[in-house]
């Protein structure tokens, strides 16, 4: 009796091996693109748009907990959401991988959780490439952002976004739209650094960047340049810091401020990043700043310019630009 007990005991433990074993290896090939339950407890996941199958992107972000960084490859194609409650999730292309929103309807990336990264994609399509809006924060660094249906970046309803070392270019409205009492810092990560992390804003439709109906930001050390129309647009009770930018061959002027709106243009002295002035190499089309509807600004002029000369004022502006930088047409 123990011998035939000992027989099949042997039997299920070989029928085991064979069975678990071809078990694992049919499952495995199909998890192999994206990390195995252990990766993603360390707080990371790998998505390969290339091998997997369609959506795989927005799976991994619906997976992901707080903390947790999504490295992806390949050309993805959809139009992704980090909702609200999706925190300080990390989206990593590496400086390789690209994502495409093929609805236009909506964003190729809306962001709505609070300390999102997204950093080292190509990202393309969809009404806005990345749309961060409805109190959500992300940071959005070193990705080339193009080729949208309207903005290159999106930042609205009391959103806040740092936006450093991109490329925003050939989106056929403007390249940075700030509005409806968002705020953002460009080129900077906060007050404090001293060294700029600059973007570059170029070929877009509109403005190069846009802030208004109350929104406010911080714009230092960019390159801004070939706009259909203002570098930097300022409107609707909204408020910029703008300093050490190349605002450069833009379609309309370098600076417009209008509305109820300020901009302060670094500091009356000092060379730090907040405090030098603007720069202009080859002149914007119209002026290097213009004022209209009850607009301010304050700062130096710096090298500013236009074919229309360096600044025009309207009467209900004000202009406290430090006289001693400042060149009347």
């Amino acid at each position: 009796m123990e011998r035939v007990i000992g027989r099949q005991r042997a039997i299920v433990a070989a029928a085991c091996v064979l069975v678990c074993g071809f078990g694992i290896g049919a499952i495995v090939p199909t998890l192999a693109a994206q990390s195995p339950a252990s990766a993603q407890s360390n707080g990371w996941a790998h998505v390969d748009c290339d091998q997997e199958a369609a959506g795989a992107l927005q799976r991994a972000i619906d997976r992901a907990r707080s903390g947790d960084t999504i490295h992806v490859s390949g050309t993805c194609d959809e139009n992704l959401s980090i909702a609200e409650g999706k925190n300080r999730i990390t989206l990593n292309g590496g400086g390789h991988a690209t994502n495409h929103g093929p609805d236009q309807a909506v964003s190729s990336i809306s962001v709505r959780g609070m300390g999102v990264t997204i950093t080292g994609l190509t990202i393309s399509g969809g009404r806005d490439a990345i749309d961060v809006g409805r109190n959500g924060t992300a940071v959005v660094d070193g990705n080339t952002l193009t080729g949208s249906r309207r903005f290159g970046i999106l930042v609205h309803g009391s959103g806040a976004a740092t936006i450093v070392n991109n490329t925003i270019e050939n989106n056929p409205s403007n390249g940075i739209n700030v509005t409806t009492g968002a705020f953002a810092f460009v080129g900077v990560r906060s007050g404090e650094d001293v060294v700029a992390s600059p973007n570059i804003v170029r070929f877009n439709g509109g403005h190069g960047v846009t802030v208004a109906f109350s929104a406010s930001a911080r714009i230092v050390g960019n390159t801004i340049g070939n706009n259909t129309r203002n570098g930097i647009n300022v409107e609707r009770a909204s408020y910029a810091n703008a300093a050490s930018n190349s605002i450069d061959a833009n379609g309309q002027n370098g600076i417009f401020v209008t509305e109820n709106s300020a901009v302060n243009l670094g500091s009356d002295t000092g060379t730090g990043i907040y405090d030098a002035p603007n720069q202009t190499v080859a002149n914007n089309a119209l002026r290097g700043i213009a004022c209209r509807v009850g607009g301010a600004a304050n700062g130096r002029l710096g090298t500013l310019n236009g074919n229309g000369g360096a600044t025009d004022f309207g009467g209900s502006c004000v202009n406290s630009l430090d006289k001693s930088d400042t060149v009347e047409p």
